[in-house]
């Protein structure tokens, strides 16, 4: 796969002009004018939805339009939010009573909002009009379901893997990763991709890493589970996992994430394969900018190579197989309904539409996004594609590979468990200390007390 070939953003935008916009409908006053038989009261509900500016907004609005124009007795006020404003601004919106009818949830925070009796159940609404949760990702439905209960009805997919730059392995006399390359491949390939500052490879005896440094093997894979739900294939792949099925204990004591977490640590602090958050500060993407030969990522690290026209080669791989087998993590947000909502109905219509067949194919077509209906998720797969992209990104959700698409429920109380985890493993990541058996039982402790309370 070549980074030459570049689609630019009017080809991607192109996709659009099929859909219309709501049609202004102008009618001559006239004394033969008949009205119509029957009149339906016009419903007003209310959505909000973190979207960046440019496409994705224009992408909304416009599917918004066609649903109102189709509808014709539902009127929808939309509300765009900065992504990183959006997690302090719903709260704020609930708290003061302002309850919208339609509402994103990223799955990391579905389950905070479940538990607190903020999000309408949506197996009734699937049930009455007859949708099959079937035909939509297993591992999403799990991830926003709660005891049976669907808290939120996946929008998008990620289906992760592990890009490379296929120069710099020619650079290197590497053989390309195999779909079945273990930890210790990893780690060895890591490492010979590393380069100092005099060009010398993290392999070679007189290596000598510093601040200055050419290259890393990898960029930076946050190895605890705050940040996001990829690391999920890293644990499981070695046999364990987070948390108990129950989600009442964390396993981080297992050796399974004892040695998980030894792997990062050493290939940071030790092997200096990836870098730093420092090293890294300022730089863009790692690996987009060349400076790091892997990244772990999913299909819209594809779509940022094309638009951006990088000169360099790449491919995607699976995540390394361990003793547990191998995965594909897979993450989304979805569309939830509140339970203060004052139109569910009409709000259901709304989620109905926007995770139909046809509007999630057209956010698929634009590359960027992926999809969570099954007969839709082979659109995000580009003209002239590499190699591996319909192998890690479309066929383990499409049911047609032996790799098993894994999701993460995040447990109630996320930020506070987040804030346990930064405390007792910010020093280990920052080379500080090498005690991970130590932070481990200190954010056991706690976590599970958190997890007590919840």
């Amino acid at each position: 796969m070549s980074g030459s070939f570049a689609s630019s953003s009017v080809s991607r935008r192109s996709l659009l002009k099929g859909a219309t916009g709501a049609a202004a409908v102008g009618i001559a006053a006239s004394a033969t004018f008949a009205a119509p038989a029957v009149v339906h009261a016009q419903t007003n509900i209310r959505m909000i939805t973190p979207a960046a500016l440019g496409l994705e907004r224009e992408l909304y609005q416009t599917f918004i339009d066609e649903f109102q124009e189709a509808q014709g007795d539902i009127s929808v006020e939309l509300s765009f939010e900065a992504w990183e404003d959006y997690m302090t601004r719903l709260p704020t919106l609930f708290a003061g009573g302002a309850v919208p009818d339609v509402i994103h949830q990223h799955m990391s925070i579905v389950q905070d909002y479940g538990a607190r009796g903020a999000l309408d159940d949506l197996t009734p609404y699937l049930e009455r009009d007859g949708i099959s949760q079937a035909d939509y990702i297993e591992a999403l439905i799990e991830a926003f379901s709660d005891e049976g209960r669907i808290l939120a009805f996946p929008k998008d997919s990620a289906a992760w893997g592990i890009y490379y730059n296929r120069t710099k392995f020619d650079e290197a006399g590497l053989a390309y990763p195999a779909d079945d390359w273990t930890f210790d491949d990893f780690r060895e390939v890591a490492l010979t991709l590393t380069i100092d500052s005099e060009g010398r490879r993290g392999t070679d005896a007189d290596f000598s890493p510093g601040d200055d440094m050419q290259q890393w093997g990898i960029s930076w894979v946050a190895p605890g589970p705050t940040a996001s739900e990829n690391v999920r294939g890293f644990i499981r792949a070695r046999d364990g996992d987070w948390y108990d099925e129950a989600m009442t204990q964390t396993r981080i004591t297992e050796q399974p994430a004892l040695d998980h977490f030894q792997m990062f640590h050493d290939m940071r602090c030790i092997e200096h394969s990836t870098p730093t958050d420092a090293l890294a500060a300022g730089q863009g993407d790692p690996f987009r900018q060349s400076l790091t030969a892997m990244a772990v990522g999913f299909h819209n690290m594809d779509y940022f190579l094309r638009e951006e026209g990088i000169e360099f080669e790449w491919d995607v791989t699976f995540i390394p197989a361990g003793p547990g087998g191998q995965f594909v993590p897979v993450g989304a947000s979805g569309w939830a309904i509140p339970s203060g909502a004052g139109n569910k109905d009409a709000a259901w219509e709304l989620v109905k539409y926007l995770t139909s067949a046809d509007v999630q194919t057209r956010i698929g077509e634009n590359g960027r996004w992926g999809v969570s209906y099954k007969e839709s998720i082979a659109s995000i797969i580009p003209e002239n594609p590499a190699s591996g992209f319909k192998k890690v990104h479309v066929d383990p959700l499409t049911g047609e590979s032996d790799r098993t698409p894994i999701g993460f429920k995040f447990p109630v109380n996320q930020s506070e468990i987040q804030q346990v985890y930064a405390t007792h493993f910010d020093p280990v990541w920052a080379c500080d200390t090498d005690d991970i058996a130590g932070a481990a039982e200190s954010t056991k402790s706690e976590v599970d007390e958190i997890l007590a309370d919840s």
